[in-house]
């Protein structure tokens, strides 16, 4: 079984409420970047459950306080990394809340929302995250919750019109008229953001 089978199957065994992240959420909207690691916000009182899950199939346990992460490594399928507590400065409960449930390649997952995914990918701010948020505004920009968009990034101190600005610079040179979709993402986030 691949890495991400070994998660939904434990999650299932252990009745473990989860959402996935980064790259793997990025699969409700495109398929434009892969990734071999699992990443997931999971409910904290279902975490010792799972760790006993993926014990039995392989994973050896590590706690990173620094990165307030859980992670478990296998020696040939790669890292499982798991959030309790909170990312980006939201909380895990609110990202499983909201979270989507998809059909890919015939396997239920559920993901964080995009709204939730684009403001933890802006607290990361990294150039890959970036990168990853002008490609969802870019094929959903008026389909996104502004009213939750801006609220929360009003919560977390983050300049929504700039960063998300910022974000599209990053658009792939592979879109269609990178020019003219550059402009149309600037006006619909001046006409949707409040900050």
């Amino acid at each position: 079984m691949s890495l991400l089978d070994d998660f939904l199957v434990s999650c299932q065994e252990s009745n473990a409420k989860y959402a996935l992240v980064g790259a793997w959420a990025l699969i409700q909207i495109t398929r434009y970047r892969t990734t071999h690691d699992v990443d997931a916000a999971v409910s904290k009182k279902d975490l010792w459950k799972l760790k006993e899950k993926l014990e039995e199939k392989g994973y050896f346990y590590i706690h990173n306080p620094r990165l307030e992460k859980h992670e478990f490594k296998h020696s040939e399928k790669g890292d499982i990394d798991i959030y309790t507590e909170n990312i980006g400065g939201i909380p895990v409960e609110q990202l499983i809340e909201r979270a989507t449930p998809i059909n890919f390649e015939g396997r239920n997952i559920t993901c964080i929302s995009p709204e939730d995914l684009i403001l933890v990918k802006l607290a990361a701010g990294r150039e890959r995250d970036m990168a990853d948020i002008a490609i969802i505004l870019y094929h959903i920009v008026e389909k996104l919750d502004w009213n939750y968009l801006n609220e929360e990034a009003k919560k977390l101190n983050i300049k929504l019109r700039d960063r998300l600005t910022n974000s599209i610079q990053r658009l792939p040179i592979n879109i269609v008229n990178p020019p003219k979709a550059k402009k149309h993402l600037t006006e619909k986030i001046n006409e949707l953001t409040k900050t």
